[in-house]
């Protein structure tokens, strides 16, 4: 009899600790604020001309991955993705500064990144898609935040 007590007590124990990771383990909720092109980080490199500000509710304490998804007046298309870390530099900052020329991948058209320098740019970007995951989506996945941002 006090056998079965015992182990209904580590069955219970086990239960709670296993739900305790499931739960325990999930990243702190986010959502996204604002979005707009930076100009004017570039010292002269030509790397850094074509920046998109990304602001949360929050400075990021987790990592997270996103996609994004730029459409500008002329139709010409930028897609990417790549992690969002907390950033040690600023702790404090909202907002991450993510280089546009870095969402150039094998799927991009050719000569991307002379696109991306005649056409994205402060004011002739019609749309910009940003969805956030916990971490990369295998399958379809809902993003934990998204949201479409126009004109900027």
């Amino acid at each position: 009899m006090r056998l079965i007590q015992l182990n209904r007590v580590a069955w219970v124990l086990l239960a709670g600790f296993l739900s305790g990771l499931l739960t325990g383990c999930s990243k702190e909720p986010i959502e996204l604020e604002s979005a707009e092109m930076v100009e004017n980080l570039d010292k002269g490199s030509g790397n850094f001309d074509r920046v998109l500000k990304i602001c949360f509710n929050h400075p990021l304490h987790d990592e997270y991955y996103h996609k994004v998804v730029i459409l500008t007046n002329e139709s010409f298309k930028v897609e990417g993705e790549g992690m969002l870390r907390p950033l040690a530099s600023d702790p404090d900052s909202k907002c991450q500064l993510k280089n546009v020329y870095l969402y150039i991948n094998k799927n991009s058209p050719p000569g991307a990144r002379e696109m991306i320098k005649d056409y994205v740019v402060r004011g002739n970007v019609r749309q910009v898609l940003i969805q956030v995951y916990d971490s990369k989506p295998e399958g379809k996945v809902r993003p934990i935040s998204e949201r479409v941002f126009e004109n900027l």
